[in-house]
């Protein structure tokens, strides 16, 4: 299952007004405020919005992250301290919206997806990462610090996110995102041979099936994101696009492989979850046709005795002439060696046609 883009806001609202979305119980944020030079680096946890924004005006770099679905009113305030522009806004107060680049007067803004596979079903969870000169700003609908890997680099010594500019920060983040997909990936695999292995060696039943459609569905969806990521990390590498300096594009390139490695092993999946579903159909046909053949050679065997059942059956009289074999002294010792002598004779038969 897909949870797809769905906007609730009416038609003929007006552009980048935040409204429109499904109450969320639990609206706090996670603030953490990263600086860094050269020279050191400084992690803030649990930051307030008005120390975020002075430290967008300090020299060093500015990594703001924030963990959680922000109401409305946090994000217009959010917007008033970084100038962030009020479309892109409204798709982070959205959420799941398509992957993309969009650049605006003095910012870039990205849109990722980090998706989790729950019983089969794909939930999209979105990343969103503005960027500047000096300053990016990530949001992720998760709670979990899915960039302290990126943190840890920046702390270390001789790292190249503290030797490079903001955008070197941008595609860190960016391949980041795109490689939590491969640990994904392989959790499918596994699953998608459970499942042939189980079309294959067991009977499949109805929950089989059930499985096997509900596990392309999810490849299906998570084909449809990723075709749109590999196209916004390909939208980054373009030499138009503002604050990536030429040094970073060749990191992005790899970036980009790795993008195109998640898309093909998508389709290879979604390809192999088709299979299966053919599979259990061709499957659960062989087994009906099995019990047809039984079915059939049973009926073959029987329809000759019903035959002489029915012949020696019917109410003649033996002393006219009708029947003479019904005063026979040994008639129905006759009539079972005639009844074993066909049924062998097709047994014989039939193995001989190779049909048993």
């Amino acid at each position: 299952m897909f949870d797809g883009l769905i906007r609730r806001s009416k038609p003929g609202t007006a552009p980048g007004m935040l409204v429109g979305r499904e109450p969320i119980p639990d609206e706090a944020l996670t603030f953490t405020l990263t600086e860094y030079t050269l020279e050191g680096w400084e992690v803030y946890n649990e930051v307030e919005v008005a120390e975020c924004s002075f430290h967008l005006t300090t020299p060093g770099r500015t990594w703001i992250d924030v963990a959680g679905h922000a109401s409305a009113e946090m994000l217009r305030s959010l917007g008033q301290a970084f100038h962030l522009h009020s479309l892109a806004l409204e798709d982070v107060f959205h959420g799941n919206q398509r992957p993309k680049l969009e650049v605006y007067d003095k910012q870039g803004f990205i849109v990722l997806n980090d998706p989790v596979i729950v019983d089969d079903v794909f939930k999209s969870r979105q990343v969103s990462i503005f960027f500047g000169d000096n300053y990016v700003i990530s949001f992720h609908d998760h709670k979990e610090d899915i960039f302290k890997p990126v943190r840890e680099r920046i702390q270390q010594d001789g790292s190249r996110l503290r030797q490079f500019g903001t955008d070197y920060l941008v595609y860190a983040l960016v391949d980041l995102v795109v490689d939590r997909k491969f640990p994904l990936l392989a959790r499918l695999s596994e699953r998608l041979e459970e499942l042939e292995d189980e079309s294959m060696e067991s009977r499949p039943t109805r929950e089989t099936a059930q499985d096997i459609h509900a596990a392309r569905r999810a490849l299906v969806g998570f084909h449809r994101v990723q075709w749109a990521e590999r196209e916004t990390v390909l939208a980054l590498m373009r030499p138009d696009t503002p604050f990536i300096k030429p040094e970073t594009r060749t990191y992005l390139r790899d970036c980009l492989d790795h993008a195109v490695t998640v898309q093909e092993l998508v389709e290879s999946y979604r390809d192999m979850a088709s299979g299966l579903m053919e599979l259990h159909l061709m499957e659960t046909s062989n087994r009906m046709n099995e019990v047809m053949k039984a079915l059939a050679i049973v009926t073959v065997f029987f329809m000759p005795l019903s035959f002489l059942a029915g012949i020696y059956g019917m109410n003649f009289e033996t002393n006219v002439g009708n029947m003479p074999e019904l005063g026979w002294k040994y008639g129905y010792v006759y009539f079972w060696a005639m009844v074993v002598l066909i049924v062998g004779g097709l047994f014989w038969w039939m193995r001989h046609r190779k049909w048993l």
